[in-house]
């Protein structure tokens, strides 16, 4: 976020910026994952400046042998299709590309956020100087990734294409709530 605020508010000053584009991130930015990624938050502060922006992830299950190709394929397609529709301001475009050879994807999928069990495991360790840290691990139950998620489109080999809206506001509670802090 740092990058696109230096970026827009220095580098291009008083230019206009017609597209940013985060990523492309090497893991999955699926579900909740968005909540933490620096890569759809690199996307979202560009959407605050009423920046159109994309984020992208590739998934992969070993860092060793990340399918870059796959995204390589399929990213210029993606914005070429988003960039013929209106843009909404305040909503940014977060994209995935299934862990599978570029001629596996069964094709690009409009998809909503997806939940899933999160079942992080916190192992303790020792540093080389002797101190104790915890290592967060990345333990998921990807059981049940629910039909028309980004969780589903991916597990399906299909390409995810999700839009994320800025205001994470739970309209539906604000009476409610309202009334009891009245």
């Amino acid at each position: 976020t740092d990058c696109v605020l230096i970026a827009l508010q220095r580098i291009v000053e008083g230019e206009s910026v017609d597209l940013m584009l985060s990523g492309i991130n090497h893991g999955a930015n699926l579900g909740e994952d968005i909540t933490y990624s620096g890569t759809v938050a690199a996307a979202m502060e560009a959407t605050l400046f009423k920046v159109p922006s994309i984020a992208f992830s590739q998934v992969c299950e070993s860092r060793q042998h990340i399918r870059w190709p796959t995204a390589e394929r399929f990213a210029p397609e993606v914005i070429e299709r988003l960039l013929s529709l209106p843009w909404t301001p305040d909503v940014l475009i977060n994209v995935n590309f299934p862990d599978l050879d570029s001629d596996a994807v069964q094709g690009v999928r409009v998809a909503v956020q997806g939940a899933r069990k999160i079942g992080d495991t916190l192992m303790e360790r020792t540093d080389p100087r002797g101190e104790p840290y915890l290592w967060i691990g990345a333990l998921r139950e990807d059981t049940n990734p629910g039909e028309g998620t980004d969780l589903g489109a991916v597990a399906a080999g299909d390409v995810s294409v999700t839009p994320v809206h800025l205001d994470m506001t739970h309209h539906a509670s604000v009476a409610e709530l309202r009334r009891r802090f009245a």
